[in-house]
Order: C-alpha cells, then structure tokens, then sequence
C-alpha cells in the first residue's frame, strides 16, 4: 500500500493544517477516514516521538521532519500542505 516511488496509494488526508504538538514541535495536524491498516503504516513510518494523537480532536501531529513519509502515504498530502500556503 505505502511505496516510495511516486505510485498512488488510494488513501487520502480529510483534512491537514500546519500545528505544533503539545511541546510545541512544528508539524502538521492531519485527519483521515478510520482506517486500521492506514493507523498501523502511520505508525511504522513515523516513529512515535515524530507523531502523536490528540483523543478529542480526533486529530494526528506529525513532525514536519516527516513531510516526505506523508507525501509517499497519502495521495493528496502535497495538495493540501503544500497548496495552502498560497491560499492565505
């Protein structure tokens, strides 16, 4: 499912914004569709000091360091992370 090679992965960010952890690390702030497998890949690509979930937002932090995992794991990442900066 995850590759490195430019391939499609057909899993897709809902919703991605740039936010600190609670120690106040940069990163970004994602959310996807309950999936376990994509959980499990999350969580074997991003080691857990680069990541973490927020119980009440429903939410994912992953370390900006991380940004080239989250581009190869989710189809849209770059849409959403890279795109919006021009937006605002």
């Amino acid at each position: 499912m995850v590759n490195f090679t430019g391939k499609k992965t057909g899993i897709y960010l809902t919703s991605c914004i740039r936010g600190g952890n609670t120690d106040r690390r940069p990163g970004w702030l994602i959310q996807f569709e309950y999936d376990p497998e994509v959980i499990e890949l999350l969580k074997t690509q991003v080691h857990y000091s680069d990541r973490g979930w927020n119980e009440r937002t429903k939410t994912w932090w992953v370390s900006e360091d991380c940004e080239d995992i989250l581009e190869a794991l989710f189809d849209n990442w770059y849409t959403l992370a890279k795109r919006q900066g021009a937006l605002f």
